[in-house]
């Protein structure tokens, strides 16, 4: 029996009968990004049945409505990476207000993976349009992003992201190529004779874990270039200084033949009390991002090189980018925005 009907159907009802997000529904409409055949068949057979066509006047009639997008990071103290990137997010929700997009900020523990499920939980609760969120706990982001696609929610990642995941855009560098240029930056001038690899501790059981990917970049640039250095990785807490210049002090009486040390978070300037009580001619350091304290330490000569992005301006234009994509309901040509990585030492510092 064939029913006739009068409805006119939205990009969304064919998502929600094909099972997939509205951004896969675009990729198959309009030919860009990768969907598996299975999937694009799916999607093509679901259009066919609806008669569904693209609204040339979408554009018009979205923007006339209200979108609520959730951005979910984590918490942070003054000076710190991730309050850079909220006051961007703040700044372009300002600026985004007139065209009916509002913006609520959830900040969780980034040493506690309950703290961000239960922010996943409220986010869901809420029903937003959109959700903006980085990858700190890679499995319990999965299994939320999977919570989203079942509710036909779309979301973004911003400054790291998974890749087999459904989102509609990112915003951020090259992790991996970031973690390349770092090793490179920090090898170019003299040949290690063993890397210091200093990395956060944040959960007991590891699951906190935003820079892997950087990481990787920057072991496998060790590997390929220099396989007889030994990469030697230590753990230091935060919120223990104490503890983190005896454990520091420690590894260096016992392989006083290192001399290289990497962070590839945003938190070199946690080594800066050991560097300036322990003077040495040949050490190289390479940090990433320009928060204040990197900057100073910079300045001084205790560190020599910044992987940095512009963290403000980064987290604005991610933002303001997702607003565009929920009012003109397209998936924009690129799904993956890199920002540009610049390279700071004392010569181009105040530049």
């Amino acid at each position: 029996m064939l029913t006739i009907t009068n409805k006119t159907y939205t990009i969304s009802d064919v998502a929600k009968k094909a099972g997939v997000s509205r951004a896969t529904v675009d990729r198959v409409l309009f030919k860009r990004g990768y969907v598996s055949q299975k999937t694009r068949d799916k999607v093509l057979k679901v259009i066919t049945e609806l008669n569904y066509t693209p609204n040339a006047n979408a554009s018009s009639l979205a923007s006339k409505r209200a979108f609520h997008i959730a951005c979910l990071i984590p918490r942070f103290r003054q000076g710190e990476y991730w309050e850079e990137m909220n006051n961007g997010f703040v700044a372009s929700a300002k600026d985004y207000s007139s065209r009916s997009i509002s913006v609520s900020l959830y900040h969780f523990d980034q040493s506690d993976e309950e703290s961000f499920m239960n922010c996943c939980k409220d986010i869901l609760e809420s029903k937003p349009d959109g959700v903006m969120l980085s990858v700190v706990f890679p499995e319990a982001v999965t299994r939320f992003c999977k919570d989203l696609e079942k509710q036909h929610i779309r979301y973004a990642f911003i400054d790291n992201k998974i890749d087999n995941l459904d989102y509609c855009l990112y915003f951020g560098i090259d992790s991996y190529k970031s973690g390349q240029l770092g090793a490179w930056l920090l090898t170019n001038r003299t040949e290690p004779t063993g890397i210091a690899l200093v990395r956060i501790r944040r959960d007991q059981r590891h699951k906190s874990d935003p820079n892997r990917t950087r990481r990787h970049g920057f072991t496998d640039y060790i590997e390929e270039h220099f396989p007889e250095c030994n990469i030697h990785t230590i753990f230091i807490d935060p919120d223990n200084p104490d503890e983190t210049m005896g454990g520091v002090e420690e590894f260096f009486r016992e392989n006083p033949s290192v001399h290289h040390i990497a962070m590839t978070n945003s938190r070199v300037f946690l080594l800066e009390d050991y560097i300036r009580k322990h003077p040495d001619e040949k050490r190289i350091v390479v940090g990433f991002d320009d928060i204040k304290k990197n900057l100073d330490c910079l300045r001084e000569g205790l560190i020599d090189y910044l992987v940095i992005r512009h963290i403000k301006k980064q987290a604005y234009d991610a933002l303001a980018a997702f607003a565009e994509y929920l009012i003109k309901d397209t998936q924009s040509k690129h799904t993956n925005h890199f920002v540009h990585m610049e390279i700071l030492t004392q010569m181009n510092l105040d530049n």
